[in-house]
């Protein structure tokens, strides 16, 4: 047989050893011939031999945090069928044979080797600057009586600088944490697009309540984005970008968003209508047909006022 292979997982990363034929010791001392610096692992933790009849035995060593395959407590062990899965005190570890077949070379999504535009800083530099353009005009339309300038500044810096810069600084440090590594540029391009994308929805939403006469399409959108789209989007980051595989990637976008979408929800006033009887529409408003069509004759303002004048005080005209 020829010389085995140790992968050992590390934060999501994976060092790998050769355990050449006769005796190798794995543990924490320096005098080992694998050396694994996590506090749980013995000094002297496992051997790992080669017979010259090509068998493999696995010899514990450790009385604390002793060696497990498969969740169970291992003494002494010869191995038939590789590759084997162990715990090394919490060390994650398989032996391999060289032979393994290994997993397709994921393409990077930056611009290192291939033309994707989502890892040159120009393209991030345009999609921050469209943000703060779409977030102005947001802004402006939304400015019924006056416009400030001012008020434009501090609209721009507390809703887009801010929120983007959060949502930035925040992913950077769970990619981190997860994979080990910083995708700043890819990060900022992501959230910039997220950013915009949400814009569009919010104001495809109003414009939904204003054709239809109700306020549930805005309330189906926004409960949408926060419950599917979020997690979708850190989910596809966390796959393409940072490749994780798909299952551990669509848990992490969970557990990531839910402290985001369920503050939100509950606070939004799309929540509250569902608590109450209030209404954010004026009472005319919610009378009109759902696709905004009058039925009613109009009225030109002279036969209004002539009925006005004709009702008794506290009666409502038809």
């Amino acid at each position: 047989m020829d010389a085995l292979i140790i992968e050992i997982n590390a934060r999501g990363l994976h060092r790998y050893e050769v355990i050449s034929k006769g005796t190798t010791t794995i543990g924490r001392a320096l005098d080992n011939d694998i050396i694994l610096s996590d506090p749980t692992v013995a000094p002297h933790h496992l051997q790992v031999v080669q017979h010259a009849d090509d068998s493999i035995e696995l010899i514990n060593l450790a009385s604390i945090n002793p060696t497990q395959l498969d969740r169970q407590v291992i003494d002494t062990l010869v191995i038939e069928k590789l590759p084997v899965a162990l715990e090394i005190g919490r060390v994650q570890a398989t032996l391999l044979s060289r032979d393994q077949p290994v997993a397709a070379t994921r393409p990077l999504a930056g611009n290192r080797g291939h033309r994707h535009p989502f890892g040159h800083a120009y393209w991030a530099l345009l999609l921050v600057l469209a943000c703060l353009l779409v977030s102005g005009l947001d802004f402006f339309l939304s400015s019924y009586n006056s416009f400030k300038w001012g008020d434009l500044l501090k609209h721009l810096l507390h809703e887009t600088i801010l929120t983007i810069g959060g949502f930035v600084l925040a992913l950077s440090i769970l990619e981190r944490l997860l994979v080990n590594r910083w995708e700043i540029r890819l990060l900022l391009t992501s959230v910039c697009l997220m950013f915009l994308l949400y814009t569009s929805f919010m104001w495809f939403a109003d414009g939904l309540d204003y054709l239809l006469s109700a306020s549930w399409p805005s309330g189906l959108l926004y409960f949408g984005w926060y419950l599917v789209m979020v997690p979708a989007a850190i989910a596809l980051y966390l796959i393409h970008v940072s490749h994780l595989t798909r299952e551990r990637s669509l848990l992490l976008a969970l557990l990531i968003a839910s402290p985001l979408a369920l503050p939100s929800i509950l606070q939004s006033s799309q929540m509250q209508l569902l608590f109450d009887n209030f209404s954010p529409t004026a009472s005319y408003h919610n009378k009109l047909s759902y696709f905004n069509w009058h039925l009613r004759e109009s009225v030109d303002i002279e036969r209004f006022i002539e009925q006005a004048r004709k009702l008794e005080p506290g009666a409502a005209a038809d």
